[in-house]
């Protein structure tokens, strides 16, 4: 395995290298990672607690729990690492943070000599992206490592259930967020811990502060309002037709990538729509397009109905949101890579579309009926998954003091 593990480091080296000639964010990466080389020698996080997320959304998950701890425990030192620019540039001043990092590529030489110069005390690692020699050379260093937030499916193909298996072997313990991923998990021969997902507790919070925000409630007036969140251009090609006969109904859309060439695209989808950025009162449109970072789970307050987008794509997106907020919710077909999707389904809280005509009916239908036994499930169903923090602070106190 290590052999062909270390091929396959070098082989994706040398891929970002090739496609960093074209790719911004491959260029990043690499020179982000080059950069910081200096910033670990200079840093003086021995004896610190290793947040790792993969990228922003992955951050999303734990990033109530790093406040929580930083808030508890001043004089604790934590450190956050990313394996992606997009969640490294977004985040790297993060204020609950000493020291913000990318994650060492998984060369054995890089992991080493920045894991003996951090000497992290506890490491937390969310969700998935295991990175072999830097898990097995805190096992060495016999540093506990918790994983949060797992998702275990039961189709582990052949070829990568020997690594997995490995990878997991190194964990302290593992935290799931679901029974099927702890049964799964039971499967390969590992055991873990029930704990709801960290972003219950991060809505929570959200749901508890107060917000306003100008231009929302000067847009949204008294109307329907339907938020169409992290959406792609695979969503526009249902949402298009149904946005543009609703003129009825207020529309606010959230691009999951709020890059110039995306809010373009949006822009010349709908001309006459207003950007968040540049809001004119004096003008009047029903669709407001959101081009700055970091809104969408305080919108849903002012929503009477959700859209989730991915669906059409990859995978859709986070449902902890507007579950939050008890809204109806429509999401596209693609949920076999969400387990959080799955279950939604399953219990009525999402209903999912193929084509525009079904996302018209389902629009009109929730927008129309009463809800509020639906209101109440949801509610019921939110609260009961808000204590996942105290939890994780239970099973951290197994290893360390703070």
């Amino acid at each position: 395995m290590s052999f062909i593990y270390t091929l396959f480091l070098r082989l994706y080296y040398i891929g970002i290298h090739l496609f960093s000639l074209t790719n911004g964010k491959a260029k990043l990466w690499l020179t982000g990672r080059r950069e910081q080389e200096q910033k670990w020698g200079n840093s003086s996080l021995k004896n610190c607690i290793w947040f790792h997320a993969s990228s922003l959304g992955e951050f999303e998950q734990i990033s109530y729990l790093i406040e929580t701890i930083k808030s508890k425990y001043p004089s604790e030192k934590i450190l956050v690492t990313f394996f992606s620019p997009s969640g490294y540039e977004i985040k790297k001043r993060f204020k609950y943070a000493d020291e913000v990092f990318y994650l060492p590529f998984d060369f054995k030489n890089n992991v080493n000599g920045f894991i003996e110069t951090i000497q992290p005390k506890l490491v937390f690692w969310v969700r998935y992206e295991f990175w072999l020699n830097t898990l097995v050379k805190l096992k060495e260093d016999k540093t506990p490592i918790i994983l949060l937030n797992g998702v275990f499916r039961n189709n582990v193909s052949f070829l990568y259930k020997p690594y997995l298996k490995k990878c997991l072997s190194c964990f302290s313990e593992i935290a799931v967020i679901n029974s099927t991923s702890q049964e799964n998990l039971k499967k390969l021969g590992y055991p873990s811990t029930l704990i709801y997902d960290t972003r219950y507790n991060r809505m929570n919070q959200v749901l508890q502060s107060p917000f306003e925000d100008r231009i929302i409630q000067h847009f949204v007036h008294h109307d329907k309002v339907v938020v169409c969140g992290s959406v792609w251009t695979k969503d526009d090609e249902i949402l298009e037709t149904i946005i543009k006969e609703h003129c009825d109904i207020r529309w606010i859309l959230v691009p999951h990538e709020v890059d110039r060439s995306r809010i373009e695209e949006l822009s010349n989808l709908y001309p006459n729509a207003q950007l968040y950025s540049s809001y004119d009162q004096n003008k009047t449109s029903p669709i407001l397009i959101i081009d700055s970072i970091g809104l969408l789970s305080r919108l849903y307050r002012f929503a009477d109905l959700a859209y989730v987008g991915g669906g059409f794509n990859k995978v859709v997106h986070s449902l902890v949101e507007p579950i939050a907020y008890s809204l109806p919710i429509i999401i596209g077909p693609r949920i076999e890579k969400s387990e959080e999707a799955k279950d939604f389904v399953k219990l009525g809280f999402v209903k999912q579309i193929n084509n525009s005509i079904e996302f018209d009916r389902e629009l009109s239908f929730a927008l129309n009926s009463d809800s509020s036994d639906s209101k109440q499930q949801k509610q019921a169903f939110f609260s009961e998954r808000v204590d996942s923090i105290d939890k994780i602070l239970d099973l951290t106190k197994r290893y360390i003091s703070f």
